[in-house]
């Protein structure tokens, strides 16, 4: 059953970025973004409405893709769920290869883009066609059915170290926190899990991505790490009998932590065979 829900939400290719990725020298991350929507031929979309400067953000990011040869990217501009509302629909996405959600507050993201004609479109552009959907920091979290959308960074889980709320659900079963290692945020991502162990939990460095496709693999690329954190195998959960404020015990988590170029199975729930440059030669 999950893998058909995989299956039906996931259609050309998702890259998820933690944040922060590099805007200005080597842009490794915003390359690849290209060479998934087709490279020279790449069509693309930016929407900043989750950034509390839509303009300065578009203008960043124009600015960068302009500098690797895309020569007129198109932006959503609006800076209210109306002016979203009343935007120019099929001209934004006629011809669209690749869509890029900038970073800021993913509530904001949700509240603003969610349920609306263009989300809907997307939605169903990424389940049809061989595109790629891209989001960073706030436009990442933001990717799923369920996001966070507040939390601390604690030393031990807390059944109230994270708040989670309706996404934009691209992506279903799976919750993304970005800035992961960089703000200390394996505890609140262990109690998003525990809420509902049935979600996969992946947290993502700064400057680094994933790239899920619609057959579930998922590829590590960029400077950082990824941590998975798989509820699945979860014997024990005490999460609903503690205070708020109080830790909790969980046993049974699966924690995976990858670095560029190591994959992971989605739907099998399990990290995948490393190429053979990343294997140690045999010692006799």
């Amino acid at each position: 059953m999950t893998q058909r829900i995989h299956r039906e939400i996931i259609g050309g290719h998702l890259l998820i970025i933690g944040g922060a990725e590099d805007k200005y020298n080597e842009r490794r991350i915003l390359r690849k973004f290209l060479s998934l929507a087709g490279e020279e031929n790449a069509n693309i979309l930016l929407i900043p409405v989750a950034s509390d400067y839509p303009e300065f953000a578009s203008d960043v990011y124009v600015q960068a893709f302009r500098k690797l040869g895309v020569s007129n990217p198109k932006v959503l501009r609006a800076t209210s769920r109306q002016e979203v509302v009343d935007a120019d629909v099929d001209g934004l996405l006629d011809g669209v290869t690749g869509i890029f959600i900038s970073g800021g507050d993913q509530m904001r993201l949700a509240s603003i883009l969610g349920g609306t004609k263009i989300a809907q479109k997307i939605d169903k552009l990424v389940r049809e066609n061989n595109i790629v959907l891209a989001g960073t920091s706030a436009g990442a979290a933001g990717m799923s059915a369920s996001m966070i959308v507040r939390g601390e960074s604690s030393s031990h889980p807390q059944r109230n170290a994270v708040t989670l709320s309706p996404g934009l659900g691209f992506l279903k079963n799976v919750i993304i926190d970005q800035h992961f290692s960089e703000r200390g945020r394996l505890s609140r991502l262990i109690t998003a899990v525990s809420y509902n162990p049935q979600n996969l939990g992946i947290g993502i460095d700064e400057n680094t991505a994933i790239i899920l496709n619609k057959e579930g693999h998922l590829e590590v690329f960029g400077e950082g790490t990824v941590t998975i954190v798989d509820g699945s195998g979860i014997t024990y959960n005490e999460i609903a009998e503690v205070k708020e404020h109080e830790p909790f015990s969980v046993c049974g988590v699966q924690i995976h932590i990858l670095k560029d170029g190591l994959s992971y199975d989605v739907f099998g729930r399990k990290p995948l065979p490393p190429p053979d440059e990343f294997l140690l030669p045999d010692i006799e």
